[in-house]
């Protein structure tokens, strides 16, 4: 009689199952193993909840930390708002498309848009070497003529990167600031872009630096020509 019974267990589990979901109907889930996930408990963005943290907060989200900058943020500044060239820059990351294909030429319209927002000084130009030698000193040599130790190893003989950038003093003289500030910020041939490392002014800052070793007196800017751009 156990074995019986034993044997029956299966089908009575089996036809049990069956029936539950026939009780369900077509229109009811029957039992939900896991209901959060399958009813949505979404709240309206910074609306209130039944939900209170230990501080006693209860939205939904969270609003943003205080001294946070989304992307795309012009400060509350006014001499940025009143600085044509400075606020160009800051604006530069959304009034160009940065389409692979269209760089050459967007590097070609931020030569005429985008002028040089700083004045030459000796604060500038410190600044501009340190972030330098952080951040371009490995391909660009501390000096600026190609041959850093990514290029070149100390102890002689070909570093890891075989791309060899031009000399400032071959490279920068036919370029506008513009142009330059462009390749910094979004890159150029082989180089990425440096546009979320370093801020506007540490870019513009590094490129006071670039141009100094590169011979070019303050404010000497020359035409870039579109064929030397494309290159």
């Amino acid at each position: 009689m156990r074995k019986q019974i034993i044997k029956l267990i299966p089908v009575l589990a089996v036809a049990a199952l069956f029936a539950s979901c026939d009780r369900a109907g077509k229109d009811q889930t029957g039992r939900i193993y896991m209901p959060d996930m399958t009813y949505s408990n979404a709240y309206e963005t910074y609306s209130t909840s039944e939900l209170t943290t230990p501080e006693g907060n209860n939205m939904s989200a969270r609003k943003p930390v205080e001294g946070t900058i989304p992307y795309g943020y012009i400060p509350d500044d006014a001499k940025i708002k009143t600085n044509q060239a400075l606020l160009m820059s800051y604006v530069a990351k959304n009034h160009y498309t940065h389409d692979p294909a269209k760089l050459d030429e967007e590097r070609v319209r931020a030569a005429s848009e985008i002028q040089d927002p700083l004045e030459y000084t000796a604060e500038n130009l410190a600044e501009g070497k340190r972030l330098y030698e952080i951040n371009c000193t490995p391909c660009h040599g501390e000096k600026g003529e190609g041959n850093g130790q990514l290029i070149e190893l100390p102890s002689g003989g070909d570093g890891p990167y075989t791309s060899r950038p031009q000399p400032y003093k071959a490279l920068l003289p036919p370029l506008k600031d513009g142009g330059i500030f462009y390749s910094v910020s979004y890159g150029k041939n082989m180089m990425g872009g440096y546009g979320f490392q370093l801020s506007v002014n540490e870019r513009w800052q590094v490129i006071h630096y670039i141009k100094s070793l590169a011979g070019i007196q303050p404010g000497a800017v020359a035409a870039e020509p579109v064929a030397e751009a494309k290159k």
